[in-house]
């Protein structure tokens, strides 16, 4: 019951928050943008294969990995702004454990995220329906297509949400939470691709390289690569969230806070 208080209070709070506000605003621009990209191509150079409707959807598959990367943004934005002192009780917490604690705050997040996740897919859909309305080129196959893959897609949010939490409970100082999550989803994995990529091709980091969440982005646009593993991607990415929270809560419940005697 608690729990489920605690979750509200934080997911009202975070949907009130400039950065949320900001977040959202990101998405909508970067859907027309897109369009409106789209459309001045057209102008320019001719109607011609690369310009239509179910191209920019096609295209968003591609990007799917750029929502990943922001999950540290959406997980500090359900974290709130000030690290949780389990030590400092309200009506809410008091009755709270550490475990319960972590786990609200990352529910929060998981919650803000499949939000951003519906406004991003209607306002793909309906702006480039309007941008391409006359050509009639929005189809539901491609439509239903998408939808499969942003599901696949899912798990590997999930796990960049989990880190950005895990990060965010590790460390007091926010800058270093990102720095890590950073290091983390960005350079440790790009490093680990060019030594698995020619001419280095080293063969323990091709092996490893297929459950990397960044390989998992890549191949996800295309259903006939062989190398494409929907199972070992969806497995992937629920591993990599487990043991974020096994390691963040571990942390989190050996974290000595300083003691305030009065309640907030």
């Amino acid at each position: 019951m608690y729990m489920f208080r605690y979750i509200a209070r934080d997911f009202n709070t975070a949907l009130h928050r400039r950065y949320t506000y900001a977040y959202v605003i990101g998405i909508f621009a970067l859907c027309l943008i897109s369009n409106i990209a789209v459309v001045a191509f057209r102008m320019v150079y001719g109607t011609n294969e690369g310009t239509y409707a179910y191209n920019i959807i096609n295209y968003t598959t591609w990007c799917f990995v750029v929502p990943y990367y922001s999950c540290i943004f959406i997980s500090d934005m359900g974290f709130g702004k000030t690290y949780p002192n389990p030590q400092i009780k309200d009506k809410i917490t008091r009755n709270m454990s550490r475990t319960s604690i972590y786990f609200s705050k990352l529910i929060t997040e998981l919650l803000l995220g499949l939000l951003f996740m519906v406004i991003a897919f209607v306002l793909l859909i309906g702006i480039t329906t309007i941008f391409h309305l006359a050509d009639g080129t929005v189809r539901v196959s491609d439509i239903r297509d998408f939808i499969d893959k942003m599901l696949i897609a899912i798990p590997l949010w999930c796990a960049g949400i989990s880190f950005g939490n895990m990060f965010l409970f590790i460390f007091k100082d926010k800058r270093k939470a990102y720095m890590g999550y950073f290091i983390l989803t960005l350079i440790v994995p790009r490093l680990i691709m060019a030594l698995a990529a020619e001419p280095v091709s080293l063969a323990a980091f091709k092996w490893i390289r297929q459950f990397l969440i960044t390989q998992g982005f890549s191949l996800l646009p295309y259903p006939a690569d062989p190398a494409r593993n929907v199972p070992l991607t969806i497995t992937v990415g629920c591993i990599y969230a487990v043991i974020a929270c096994i390691i963040g809560v571990s942390v989190y419940r050996k974290t000595t806070v300083k003691y305030y005697e009065d309640s907030i």
